[in-house]
């Protein structure tokens, strides 16, 4: 019979020319500097060993209610706007106050890709009086296919970045319109979806782009499962903590991280909120400016003091991410310089052993 210490280490041996399924060795990471330098192609100019990396241990920036720009005093009152607010919308004032305080980003779809964004937080509106379906935050902004079409036709071009996409609200929806959109999602991306799994574990850069796979799309409706490209809720936590207070919120998103689970991504969603009543007592102000501008510097503190990884921090939202030529982005997607690949290992070759204990039990029992 084998001495079992030299079957495992033949079988560890083999194992690195022939990795288990979401299992994988990562080589020690190389001295990186600046990541973001060029913030079109960051995903493709990682270091070699980072594109072997889950993406659930990566630190990926995401824009908040990302589709706003389109937001103005001339849009109308979408079905998520507050009652009141819908009742009194004939008065061009509440208008202008609704739009100071629904848009949350300035930049346009291709904008934001060009920033460095790869996450986008999608809140859908079907609109019976035109028959289309927009993004909407109180009231309604941008047709939603114009803005699909675009980030398929940014990834043709840039064939190793990759995009994630949270269906994550969903308004005058019915089984045929969410029937609908989503074969819209599927005629518009196509071979580019990455087909729903229940580990991470493979979902790499690296595996992505051998596999031309550049889209994961979120669907948080009971209709996820009815497809396999579209990812479940439980795969990517994202508690909203529902404050104006930022060190109560900085404070939730530590405890956050510090309770997140290790096997799925996470969103951390680095926002502010205003209440009805917080709107109404500043009405000559904005929401960039009460919930951006002003949050600045604590934000990017907050995001500096964090590390990626295992239990680390992973998709960060933001709104108006693009303050301070880009800031924002820059600073998360930097964070991937501290990943610390050799404690990843130790949980990567924890899976090897394990794998290699259960196959010597099927060939020694």
């Amino acid at each position: 019979m084998i001495n079992n210490s030299i079957f495992y280490l033949i079988l560890i041996g083999l194992t690195h020319g022939a990795v288990p399924h979401g299992v994988m060795v990562i080589n020690a990471p190389t001295e990186v500097k600046d990541l973001a330098t060029d913030l079109t192609n960051w995903m493709t100019l990682l270091p070699a060993d980072l594109q072997k990396v889950p993406i659930n241990y990566l630190a990926i920036p995401g824009s908040h209610d990302s589709f706003t720009v389109d937001i103005s005093k001339d849009s109308n009152v979408s079905p998520d706007g507050v009652d009141i607010l819908k009742k009194l919308e004939f008065l061009t004032v509440v208008k202008d106050v609704m739009a100071n305080w629904s848009k949350t980003q300035a930049f346009n779809v291709v904008q934001q890709l060009e920033a460095g964004i790869r996450f986008f937080d999608l809140r859908l509106c079907f609109d019976s009086d035109d028959g289309h379906f927009h993004f909407c935050h109180s009231l309604y902004s941008t047709e939603v296919y114009g803005v699909l079409r675009n980030i398929s036709s940014y990834l043709d071009a840039h064939p190793q970045e990759v995009v994630i996409l949270d269906c994550q609200h969903f308004y005058n929806f019915t089984t045929e319109t969410h029937a609908e959109i989503i074969q819209a999602l599927k005629d518009i991306f196509g071979s580019k979806l990455v087909p729903y799994q229940s580990s991470m574990d493979s979902i790499t850069l690296e595996n992505l782009a051998k596999a031309k796979q550049q889209v994961l799309v979120i669907y948080r409706d009971m209709m996820q499962s009815s497809q396999d490209f579209l990812w479940s809720t439980n795969s990517f936590p994202t508690p909203w903590y529902d404050t104006m207070d930022s060190e109560q919120l900085i404070s939730n998103l530590n405890n956050g991280l510090a309770d997140r689970p290790s096997d799925t991504a996470y969103v951390s969603q680095l926002i502010l909120t205003p209440p009805i009543e917080y709107i109404l007592a500043h009405l000559l102000s904005t929401l960039k400016q009460k919930c951006a501008l002003d949050f600045e510097d604590a934000r990017t503190q907050w995001i500096s003091a964090q590390k990626p990884g295992q239990y680390g921090v992973n998709i960060v939202l933001g709104d108006f991410i693009d303050l301070s030529d880009d800031l924002f982005s820059r600073s998360v997607i930097n964070l991937n310089s501290k990943l610390d690949t050799k404690e990843l290992n130790k949980g990567f070759f924890k899976k090897v052993v394990t794998f290699v204990k259960n196959l010597e039990t099927k060939i020694f029992s």
